[in-house]
């Protein structure tokens, strides 16, 4: 009885033990996270910057007018009308020094790790980071931006896609961190008025500073055929519609460019949920 008893203890010890031990690496892996994050701040956008960006994604304005291509997405997972029209698109506008000061940071920070291809940032979120690439799409799954092992990844776009955002189509991809970080919040934009409350991202570059005009909140299967960026605008773009549990009217032509952001979810095995925005080019006032 007394063997038993120590037996149990001994078990209930060992538990104990992994699971401390389970929460120390977590403590552990989170702090090495936030110290990459601190270590990062030289190159980050300055708050000053980040809230302009954040004032510019309130207003809508239209300036440019065009024939393009209209889908518009009524229910979840159905696409009402797919049709030719003269339609006015949305011209983003940045004041000149806050576009300066976003591509300085974008090149400086390509110049210290030249992996590092520019800064994504979406108002109101944790998603504020910069974006790499490398030759294969394991790398950043567990390295941060300079290189370092970093259980929580970094941001990183498809090696298969040219590295300043001109395909058609770019796949950009992050964890889902359970403690918020890096992609988790992708998974919000599922809700409908979250959606609708964040309706904008900000991509700089060491050329340009793009905004993203979110449209489309999708989930799909990893090995689904948006994943193939050489599938052409007029057919992916309906795809991705019919796959999206939320989105809004978008307005299109085969010049444009895309961006999906991509994160794991737990609908079914190997589900994941992509955000999807039209690159669009700002310009200075």
């Amino acid at each position: 009885m007394k063997k038993k008893t120590i037996l149990r203890a001994l078990a209930v010890a060992s538990a104990a033990a992994l699971l401390l031990g389970g929460a120390y690496l977590l403590t552990k892996d989170d702090f090495r996270q936030k110290l990459k994050e601190t270590e990062m701040k030289p190159y980050m956008p300055t708050p000053t910057i980040l809230a302009a960006l954040d004032e510019a994604s309130e207003p809508e304005t239209s300036t440019t007018t065009a024939t393009a291509i209209t889908t518009s997405i009524v229910t979840k997972g159905e696409i009402s009308s797919t049709t030719k029209s003269e339609t006015t698109t949305a011209t983003p506008e940045l004041p000149s020094e806050v576009k300066e000061q976003l591509i300085d940071t974008a090149q400086s920070l390509n110049n210290a790790y030249p992996d590092a291809i520019g800064w994504l940032y979406i108002p109101d979120t944790v998603i504020n980071y910069p974006v790499m690439q490398s030759d294969d799409n394991f790398y950043y799954l567990d390295h941060a931006y300079d290189g370092s092992p970093l259980k929580a990844g970094s941001v990183y776009l498809d090696c298969r896609c040219e590295g300043r955002f001109q395909n058609p189509i770019n796949i950009v991809y992050a964890h889902n961190m359970k403690n918020g970080s890096m992609f988790a919040q992708v998974t919000n934009f599922k809700n409908d008025s979250y959606f609708e409350s964040h309706k904008y991202g900000w991509l700089a570059t060491p050329e340009t500073v793009y905004r993203i005009d979110f449209f489309s909140c999708a989930i799909a299967d990893w090995h689904d055929s948006l994943y193939e960026g050489d599938t052409p605008v007029a057919e992916w773009v309906p795809h991705i519609c019919d796959k999206s549990v939320v989105g809004r009217e978008i307005t299109y032509s085969d010049d444009d460019r895309f961006i999906s952001l991509s994160t794991c979810s737990y609908e079914f095995q190997n589900a994941r949920t992509i955000l999807t925005g039209k690159l669009v080019e700002t310009k200075e006032v």
